[in-house]
């Protein structure tokens, strides 16, 4: 199967072959400086998607049809032939080989969906937030090494619309005074929030004007569709004033955001709409030049003003005509996951008039949770309109073991059988860059004729991690594959994130799993046991298995403090909760030896945006706000975007578990009540504190791999299987 909507293949008509060859060779310069040189990039014309290696005399020749298929062919040949992996974060050293080795006669795939796409608004408030143009450029290289050809690209968006509503008569306090603070934009974009955290710096807008431009001309270089957005009827309050005969109405609040933070609504039957949406659009091109993929979600988690099949009919009718006025080739890029969030509203007859409003195959519609449910299995694939088949995997940026690779192979083998041609892609819709970066891999890598079977690719992705063939790494991944990666991702995470109470687990977190904890001991065990090269992705390893492996044990262990304070045993409560709180610390010198999961690298990044001490400060209080509370003191998303980084761990969480283990054994049970206004005291004082957190790792991963299995080993096995036996 090979099918992309017409618009799309305009990635391959765009650029000659010479540029999409250099294109592909600069990657190549960039990905590997010493080597990259030596790999001749050859273009070849085809309709399809389509990657050949082979050897002419010593040199390494790579032909595609594309810049895309050519550096997914470079990909392909690093993996491999290099047993190298090229991770998402710039920072992470590539060890080129001593020089490039042979392929074996010839080596070809090809892709069996046209569209590969990725990202999603919400990760460029957990992940994407704080990074400038060196972290951008590398990221954007990896989505063209794992085949990628269409990027949601929001960045910059504020700059378009400051312009916009100056046009409409606002001035730019009250603009900015809409406009939320930086990790809070994805919700603002999808209109669920104004104003939060505002009013947003100008040299956050100018600068993220510029940074967009870069990153959209880089996308466009190698043959990336880069998704703007268009307008969806959200408007400022203000908007109201100006034009009072407008029909504009406030959206029901959005969790726990009350007004001011509440989105206003424009009705796409008003004549303003269009006017909107005409300047928005022009703005948008004259800023960041052309592109006919539109990323349009009107009621993300939210309530239409009304749920009549013809009022959603005409209110999805009106937003695409007035976007074809502007652009007559345009497609309509949906987001589904409003339609799983929101699945008892959206009967059947209500998103069959909405999704058949636009004409065929002018909205591309993302199966946006399709690791949980396919949409397109009970909406007769969407009601004729084409979809892309997406694997979510990740909510808030939590860092949980997550991912079914067996479920997610069937899914992919049952949609290429019986999906038809309204199956048009794959693509990865994650809400923050996690812990699994392999998954991601995998999903892309799904989207091309394949080499090995899943137990084969596994094999060769241990190999990859480690840099060598080494047995016990291999078995690692055997167990991770069969025992613990075995269901789909949820918005939960470990215990340690929790907030403090009697239950043992929040609203987000919590002791529940999917897997025996001691099979993941049988993994860091392994992990032990092998000698790999001190690659970037084995030192992740090292530190992400054994951090999972405790903070496992840490929420059951609590279950049994708990348990013991019920049962008035205070022996058994100050002895456990020393030993929980040592555990905190243990995790947190853990995983301060990898860069993915330190603090003070997140909160430094976000002061360097500042050009005054007072928006270093700002920024500052951004970034912790989203990772905690997520928006004031109490709200529901409280913990939504927690993550177990060194810092947050020592300085955070077992500061809310130390004072949760102090009532516990001078009060016995404890007063909720009181409990939750002491820790709901302490979250907002920390959000809005400020100070420094190691910025570069510290620790050697692969020592504290072995010297904490041997602390710890014996007593998690001891503790599982009494806990079975009981």
């Amino acid at each position: 199967m090979f099918a992309a909507i017409p618009l799309l293949a305009v990635r391959s008509a765009s650029a000659s072959g010479t540029a999409e060859t250099q294109a592909a060779a600069a990657l190549a310069r960039r990905i590997l400086p010493r080597l990259g040189a030596g790999i001749r990039f050859v273009h070849v014309p085809s309709d399809r998607d389509r990657f050949v290696l082979e050897m002419h005399g010593d040199e390494l020749h790579i032909s595609g049809n594309s810049a895309v298929s050519m550096a997914f062919g470079l990909n392909c040949y690093l993996r491999e032939y290099c047993r190298v992996t090229v991770t998402w974060y710039r920072r992470d050293k590539i060890d080129e080989p001593k020089r490039l080795p042979a392929v074996e006669g010839r080596v070809e795939r090809e892709a069996r969906v046209g569209n590969r796409f990725f990202l999603n608004y919400c990760t460029y408030g957990y992940s994407l937030n704080w990074w400038q143009w060196d972290e951008w450029e590398h990221f954007i290289d990896w989505m063209a090494l794992n085949g990628v050809t269409m990027a949601l690209a929001t960045t910059g968006q504020e700059a378009v619309w400051q312009r916009v509503w100056r046009r409409f008569g606002l001035d730019d306090d009250t603009i900015r005074g809409y406009f939320t603070g930086p990790s809070y934009l994805p919700w603002h974009r999808m209109a669920n929030i104004d104003a939060w955290h505002g009013p947003l710096p100008q040299s956050w807008i100018d600068g993220q004007l510029e940074l967009q431009r870069r990153i959209i001309a880089r996308e466009r270089e190698l043959g990336i569709q880069p998704v703007f957005t268009s307008f969806t009827g959200h408007v400022p309050k203000a908007l109201k004033t100006l034009f009072p005969d407008a029909d504009i109405e406030r959206l029901n609040p959005w969790t726990s955001f009350e007004r001011p933070y509440n989105s206003y609504y424009l009705n796409p039957a008003e004549p303003l709409f269009n006017r909107i949406q005409q300047a928005y659009m022009q703005e948008q091109r004259r800023l960041f030049g052309e592109s006919s993929v539109y990323g349009v979600d009107p009621f993300n988690e939210l309530d239409p003003p009304n749920w009549d099949p013809e009022y959603l009919a005409r209110a999805a009718r009106l937003t695409y005509e007035s976007i074809t006025q502007f652009d007559k080739d345009a497609v309509w890029l949906q987001m589904a996951w409003v339609f799983y969030h929101k699945r008892r509203d959206w009967t059947p007859e209500r998103l069959k008039a909405y999704l058949c409003a636009v004409p065929d195959g002018k909205l591309l519609m993302l199966d946006y949770y399709c690791d949980k449910v396919e949409l397109w299995r009970s909406t007769e694939s969407f009601y004729g309109q084409p979809f892309i088949w997406s694997y979510l995997g990740n909510f808030g940026g939590n860092t949980m073991l997550a991912g079914d690779v067996k479920d997610v192979s069937r899914k992919l083998d049952r949609a290429y059988a019986e999906a038809g041609r309204n199956f048009v892609g794959i693509g990865c819709t994650l809400e923050g860059l996690d812990v699994n970066p392999f998954m991601y891999e995998y999903v892309l890598d799904r989207a091309w004729t394949q080499l090995y079977d899943d137990a084969g690719w596994i094999d060769r992705l241990a190999d990859r991690h480690s840099g060598r063939i080494d047995v016990h790494y291999r078995q690692a991944w055997r167990i991770l594959y069969d025992k613990i990666y075995c269901a789909p991702s949820g918005n939960r995470s470990a215990a340690v994130c929790a907030r403090p109470n009697m239950k043992g687990r929040s609203k987000w977190s919590g002791p529940h799993l999917d897997y025996d904890n001691r099979d993941l001991l049988r993994v860091w065990e392994q992990l032990t046991l092998a000698r790999p090269e001190r690659t970037a992705s084995s030192r992740f390893d090292c530190v992400n298995i054994p951090r999972q492996c405790l903070e496992n044990y840490f929420g059951n262990l609590n279950e049994r403090c708990i348990a013991a304070c019920r049962g008035g045993d205070r022996e058994t409560v100050a002895r456990l909760s020393a030993r929980l709180l040592e555990l905190l610390d243990d995790i947190d010198r853990l995983v301060a030896a990898d860069a993915y999961f330190l603090l003070g690298k997140w909160i430094a990044d976000a002061r360097r945006m500042g050009a005054t001490p007072a928006e270093k400060d700002y920024f500052e209080r951004d970034a912790r706000n989203i990772l905690t509370t997520w928006g004031g003191r109490g709200y529901s998303l409280n913990d939504y975007a927690n993550r177990t980084w060194s810092g947050l761990v020592s300085d955070y969480y077992k500061e809310r578990w130390r004072r949760f283990y102090d009532r516990l054994q001078s009060d016995g049970e404890p007063d909720e009540d009181a409990l939750l206004q002491e820790l709901q005291d302490f979250e907002w004082e920390w959000v809005g504190r400020k100070g420094r957190f190691a910025e570069r790792p510290r620790g050697d991963a692969f020592r504290l791999c072995r010297s904490l299995y041997t602390k710890y080993a014996a007593e998690i096995g001891r503790f599982y299987t009494e806990k079975s036996e009981r």
